[in-house]
């Protein structure tokens, strides 16, 4: 059988760079946080174009946070696609709100934007499109509805790390960018990870 995904021949590759990592958080005894992070949130920002990031636990935390950041709660709607993985829908249970499901544009497999102005309600709080194998949403439509609107938009970006439109990365064209780096995603760490990214300040 021919597998999926070779994360060992990945991590083969890399491994005296993983090894000396490794070492310095050891001798350091600082496993949370720490310079090793510091580093990567800068260069995460600078790589998505984005003014700032903070590093977190998974990717589905990101998005969670991504949301109380924008003070999404209770009641409240976000707008996202059914074709994504359940951590987008159940970040949004996670702040109280309620999924509102919007179909796929058949071109690029993401959220539609022809579609959203007839799913927002006086409830509406956010859209939170997903990029999906690589492929963004079409953010220049979908952020033109936002600020039309009023609405937040948070970017699920688990899966498009690098892929870029107009200019600018992914992540970076909404309010917040949310990243997975579980080990299958496009940038995978040894573990758990995820990170938001914003232009923002007061999110961050």
């Amino acid at each position: 059988m021919i597998p999926f995904l070779d994360l060992k021949a990945q991590h083969a590759e890399l491994e005296p760079q993983l090894m000396r990592a490794a070492q310095r958080v050891i001798g350091r005894a600082q496993f949370t946080l720490g310079p090793e992070t510091q580093v990567f949130e800068a260069a995460l920002a600078e790589f998505c174009g984005a003014r700032h990031a903070v590093a977190v636990n998974t990717g589905t935390s990101a998005l969670h946070l991504a949301l109380l950041a924008a003070g999404v709660g209770p009641g409240d709607e976000v707008i996202t696609t059914p074709a994504t993985f359940v951590a987008t829908i159940a970040a949004i249970q996670y702040v109280g709100a309620i999924p509102r499901l919007v179909d796929i544009d058949p071109d690029t497999w993401t959220l539609d934007p022809a579609r959203i102005e007839t799913a927002i309600t006086p409830r509406s709080r956010a859209i939170l499109p997903v990029h999906l194998h690589g492929r963004m949403a079409d953010m220049t439509a979908i952020m033109n509805t936002a600020r039309a609107h009023g609405l937040v938009v948070i970017e699920d970006a688990a899966q498009a790390l690098g892929a870029s439109a107009d200019g600018l990365r992914a992540g970076a064209h909404g309010d917040l960018g949310c990243f997975s780096f579980y080990p299958g995603k496009n940038l995978g760490a040894c573990g758990e990870g995820g990170a938001v990214v914003t232009n923002h300040p007061e999110f961050d």
